[in-house]
C-alpha cells in the first residue's frame, strides 16, 4: 500500500506568505517530460547548504529569515572551516592525525534557499524544527547501534571498522539526502521502470523500481530496498529494510523506518527535494524535512581506496598497541 503524505498545516501557511512574483513563477513553470511521458528530474544535482536538520536556538523559533539575519546569525564558511580544522575531527596532534584540511571542505555558503526566504532547518513538521523523539526514542535507537552483528573488536581487521573505512558505504547521508563537509552531488537516472539514485560520495546507487511492489528478500540490502511512483509532477520514493550494519551506522536510518522522498522539478536548474521519516517506534509522529537541490558539475570519481594507505596503518597501530602491551606483561 502506497503512503502519500499530504501538506500539513505549516506548508500551507508557507505557501500562502510566499512573495507573489515567487508564486507565479512556480505556477507558471513547466517542468519538463522525458520521453515516455513521466516528470523529468533525471541529471547532476548538488544539494550543499549551511541549513542544519534541526533549527538551532539562535534562529528563536523561526522556520525562515531575510538575507540581512541569515548573515548576522551564521558562522562564515571561512569561520566554520577554520572552526573544524582547530578543533574537530581534522585538528592536528599527538592523539590525531587528520584527514581533511580546509581545502577540501565544502559546506556551502548560505542557508538554503526555498521560495525566496532562508531556512533554518531542514525539518519543516514538526513546525519547532526539532526531531519529535517518543520519551525513549533516543534510548531505543542507540541500542539498535549497538546491535552491529560484528563479532569483533574495532581494529582485530577490516571488518572490524566502519563501513567508511572499509569504502562499503558513505560517511554522509545518503538515504536521505542532507549535505555533508564534502561531495554533496547525486545524480539521477530515469527509465520507464526504473531510477537510479546515485550519490557521489563512495558512488552509492539506489535503485528505485518504478510501480512495483516492495520484495520479500532473504536479505536486507545497503541502502535498503526502494519502490517509486509519480503523482503529478513529482517522483516519489518509499524505501524500507535497510541492512542492519547500515542502521547502526546511519543517524537517522532506523530498524522500521518509512522513508518516503519527493522529488520535483520547480526551475530548469533546481528541484525540491523533501524527505518524511516514519518510524512510531522512535518518533511520536512522521516528521518532514525539505531542502534545495540546484544542477551540479558532473560527478568526480571517489577513488576511496586507491592510494589509501589509512587502513593498512590503522591496524598495523593497533597490532603495534597489541605487542608493546604484551611486553609491557
Amino acid at each position: 500500500m502506497r503512503t502519500v503524505y499530504r501538506s500539513t498545516a505549516l506548508s500551507s501557511l508557507i505557501i500562502a506568505a510566499l512573495a507573489v512574483p515567487a508564486v507565479f513563477a512556480a505556477e507558471n513553470y513547466a517542468p519538463p517530460k522525458t520521453a515516455f511521458g513521466v516528470p523529468d528530474v533525471q541529471g547532476v544535482w548538488n544539494y550543499k547548504t549551511r541549513t542544519g536538520l534541526e533549527r538551532a536556538d539562535v534562529y528563536e523559533g523561526e522556520l525562515e529569515v531575510d538575507e540581512a539575519t541569515m548573515l548576522d546569525k551564521m558562522v562564515s564558511t571561512p569561520d566554520f572551516i577554520a572552526f573544524l580544522e582547530a578543533t574537530g575531527a581534522e585538528a592536528p596532534g599527538p592523539e590525531n592525525v587528520g584527514g581533511y584540511n580546509g581545502f577540501w571542505i565544502t559546506p556551502g555558503d548560505a542557508l538554503a534557499q526555498m521560495n525566496g526566504k532562508y531556512r533554518t532547518s531542514l525539518i519543516v513538521d514538526p513546525p519547532d524544527g526539532k526531531i519529535p523523539w517518543r520519551e525513549d526514542g533516543q534510548a531505543v535507537r542507540q541500542s539498535q547501534r549497538e546491535e552491529l552483528p560484528m563479532g569483533m573488536a574495532q581494529s582485530d581487521g577490516p571488518e572490524g571498522r566502519t563501513l567508511s573505512d572499509r569504502c562499503l558505504i558513505s560517511f554522509a547521508s545518503t538515504a536521505p539526502f542532507m549535505s555533508s563537509l564534502y561531495n554533496n552531488h547525486m545524480q539521477i537516472v530515469q527509465s520507464p521502470t526504473h531510477v537510479v539514485l546515485l550519490a557521489e560520495m563512495v558512488h552509492n546507487a539506489r535503485i528505485v523500481a518504478i510501480d512495483q511492489e516492495f520484495r520479500d528478500l532473504p536479505y536486507e540490502k545497503w541502502l535498503g530496498d526502494s519502490i517509486g511512483y509519480y503523482e503529478g509532477d513529482t517522483l516519489i520514493v518509499q524505501t524500507k529494510n535497510f541492512n542492519p550494519w547500515q542502521v547502526a551506522k546511519e543517524r537517522l536510518v532506523s530498524s522500521n523506518i518509512l522513508l518516503t522522498e519527493r522529488f520535483s522539478r520547480v526551475a530548469d536548474d533546481k528541484l525540491h527535494y523533501s524527505f518524511t521519516i516514519d518510524d512510531p517506534e522512535l518518533y511520536t509522529q512522521p516528521w518532514t524535512a525539505e531542502m534545495p537541490m540546484y544542477t551540479g558539475e558532473d560527478l568526480f570519481e571517489y577513488a576511496c581506496h586507491e592510494g589509501n594507505y589509512a587502513m593498512r596503518a590503522i591496524l598495523a597501530g593497533a597490532r603495534r598497541q597489541e605487542s608493546d602491551a604484551a611486553k609491557a606483561q
